[in-house]
């Protein structure tokens, strides 16, 4: 049929004037996106956070983390925590990491004075590990970016 042609059109036929349904890239699309290995590793870590914090029984939490392993889409995986709370973790967790980050800042300075004490009365041999230690604090002060990965939506993924 060539493109001027109206033979075999309809007006009420629901494709009438190339009027196709568009497919919406929703969180929908998410759900059919196949699960990696990682992604059923993490699912299985926030189920056991849940069951240690008494959101789950020992048989759900079994029964769960058998689906969670068995699981092929992304959709699967989220419907096993669908009915739990976001986060298993306390709601001052970021003020608890930050803590922790600079109690370990703390240790690694506390290391390089001590270094720094002996390197400088003398034992000039010693004067490398010094800067080692400093470049760590820095890289601790610094610290990683993290990404949520499966803890809420797909934000970051893009539709073909």
């Amino acid at each position: 049929m060539s493109r001027g042609s109206t033979r075999g059109w309809r007006p009420d036929h629901p494709y009438a004037d190339d009027a196709r349904p568009q497919v919406a890239f929703t969180q929908n699309m998410d759900q059919m996106l196949r699960a990696a290995d990682r992604d059923r590793d993490e699912v299985t870590e926030i189920l056991r956070e849940h069951y240690a914090q008494g959101r789950l029984t020992l048989e759900e939490f079994g029964e769960r983390s058998a689906a969670a392993m068995a699981a092929r889409t992304m959709g699967e995986l989220q419907a096993l925590t669908a009915d739990l709370p976001a986060s298993a973790e306390p709601e001052n967790t970021a003020w608890s990491r930050t803590r922790m980050r600079w109690i370990a800042v703390a240790g690694v300075v506390a290391t390089a004075i001590v270094l720094g004490i002996v390197t400088y009365a003398g034992h000039f041999a010693l004067a490398w590990p010094t800067w080692l230690v400093i470049l760590v604090a820095i890289r601790l002060l610094h610290g990683r970016r993290r990404t949520p990965h499966l803890r809420g939506s797909h934000e970051g993924r893009h539709a073909p």
